[in-house]
């Protein structure tokens, strides 16, 4: 897949169909340890009967589309094991997204992300000391459940997307 185009005019705005810049606003790191449900499967289970979860949740506001501004969303990060698969028979997402059209709702979007386990401390160390700002790129209704299919984490909004961001 293109991450984008090669020279320094304005991209085809189809190139933004489906993405969203997010300006990280505030993250934390969040760890929960705690006794399982019967309810959760064994194989779910640490050491027989903990449910033991890690995550980064991150505040975030649209940058761009246009149409989305401003607007309020929260992403969960959670890191996977190698276990998990990906493509035909597997995921076919590295996660999901889904707009809300509630005015009683503290946010207007939730994004959650997996992210490989071994990048799980990397990712920290970059977002206290570098990362300002999320490129998430999905397919699907974002009303129903957007599949995504792309994202990355950056320092500075790359010059080619600042026509977007800008309205030039």
């Amino acid at each position: 897949m293109s991450s984008g185009p090669a020279d320094e005019g304005t991209p085809d705005l189809s190139f933004f169909a489906g993405r969203y810049l997010i300006e990280i606003v505030n993250w934390n790191w969040e760890l929960h340890v705690g006794m399982s449900s019967e309810f959760v499967p064994e194989e779910y289970r640490f050491q027989g009967g903990l449910n033991y979860s890690r995550s980064l949740n991150i505040e975030g506001r649209i940058l761009a589309p246009k149409t989305d501004r401003g607007k309020a969303i929260a992403v969960w990060v959670s890191p996977m094991g190698q276990e998990m698969g990906f493509g035909p028979g597997h995921l076919e997402e590295v996660g999901q997204f889904h707009e809300y059209r509630d005015p009683n709702r503290r946010r207007d979007f939730d994004a959650s992300l997996l992210l490989p386990q071994d990048a799980l401390a990397p990712a920290v160390t970059c977002l206290v000391s570098v990362w300002k700002y999320i490129d998430i790129w999905t397919v699907d209704d974002p009303l129903d459940r957007a599949s995504v299919t792309n994202f990355c984490f950056s320092k500075d909004i790359h010059k080619n997307l600042l026509p977007w961001i800008e309205d030039r």
